[in-house]
């Protein structure tokens, strides 16, 4: 049995940071909050104190470690990242009835440093924190861990989570996309990566060069871009990845965004799709069965995700035992894009 980890524990507190100074608490607090009262080397002292513990002032309880909340802070890359609005969704409709509600934040739009966004919202004293397609530098890790808040992970399976991981195995999925599309019969597969989480992006590649290796193909032709996951981006990056490898029959791309923009720049360039260059995705949207042709694709189950993890944070709130990790099954969907009609 794993030991219960309630919100309280590990939390450190003024006290804490005053006891490892050599001060009172009082000079402590003056310190943190009218630092031009107190000398330098007493305020190095008490910075090295507060970076070591990882102290954050909790401005919603006025100080008090102990307090109780009933706000959930779901953090996420960006709100248009794909399952973005599933995975909230199920998260809130099983959290509700319990009279938790959720404030969504948008990491890559904030001013702050990731570890200062993340001291920022522990300061609102939350009773959980959820990461969706959102990796924690160590700064952040250290200082969730030892705030002792309860932490849900979502999106990529991730068996190092500092809390709880609710996701998709990405590597198992990709490689049984490349075994069907090989048993199609394509021979040049390649493989266009946009911005995603350093956890999901090396999920991918480990499946696509395991699952490339494994069906004897060369796993040489892959872009990996930065630019987000957008139709424009598929769309500005199909030319120039067609010129690189003339003989690419058949493109995955890691968005079903992305891969209808790449749809689009055939259809624009009058190539023939599937049978002059067939077109896959992850994700498995909506708009990956309306868009022209349907997508083959793997859906990805967001909403099955957000459910789950809405019921382990729970349970965790609770006070109850919970295993770390849990993996849902992805869906494998062949459509007209790469020759199924």
């Amino acid at each position: 049995m794993r030991e219960k980890r309630r919100r309280s524990t590990g939390k450190s507190t003024l006290a804490d940071i005053a006891r490892l100074v050599g001060v009172s608490a009082m000079t402590a607090s003056r310190a943190l909050r009218v630092p031009e009262k107190v000398s330098p080397a007493l305020r190095e002292k008490i910075e090295a104190a507060v970076a070591e513990l990882g102290y954050v002032p909790n401005l919603a309880a006025s100080g008090l470690a102990s307090a109780t909340s009933r706000l959930i802070i779901m953090v996420v890359p960006s709100f248009a990242i794909p399952g973005c609005a599933a995975v909230s969704g199920a998260l809130q409709a099983v959290l509700k009835p319990y009279g938790y509600n959720m404030m969504v934040v948008e990491a890559n739009h904030s001013s702050a440093s990731e570890s200062q966004l993340i001291e920022m919202l522990l300061s609102y004293n939350p009773a959980a924190m959820v990461h969706f397609n959102f990796d924690n530098a160590e700064d952040s890790r250290r200082l969730l861990v030892n705030s002792g808040l309860p932490v849900l992970e979502v999106g990529g399976a991730n068996h190092e989570t500092i809390g709880v991981s609710v996701g998709v195995d990405y590597a198992q999925a990709v490689k049984a996309l490349i075994r069907m599309l090989a048993d199609t019969g394509f021979r040049h597969i390649g493989l266009l990566c946009t911005q995603i989480s350093n956890t999901i992006f090396k999920q991918i590649m480990n499946g696509w060069h395991n699952g490339m290796l494994g069906m004897n193909q060369s796993p040489h032709r892959v872009v990996t871009t930065p630019h987000p996951p957008t139709f424009s981006t598929g769309h500005q990056l199909l030319p120039e990845i067609r010129m690189t490898w003339p003989e690419l029959d058949v493109l995955i791309c890691t968005t079903d965004e992305v891969a209808c923009g790449s749809m689009m720049a055939c259809h624009a360039g009058g190539i023939a799709i599937p049978s002059q260059l067939a077109i896959a995705s992850i994700g498995g949207g909506n708009l990956s069965a309306v868009c022209s042709p349907p997508l083959t694709t793997i859906a990805l189950p967001y909403e099955a995700m957000g459910k789950l993890a809405g019921e382990q944070l729970l349970a965790v709130l609770q006070g109850d035992d919970v295993e770390p990790y849990h993996e849902l099954p992805a869906q494998l969907i062949v459509r007209a894009s790469t020759g199924k009609h």
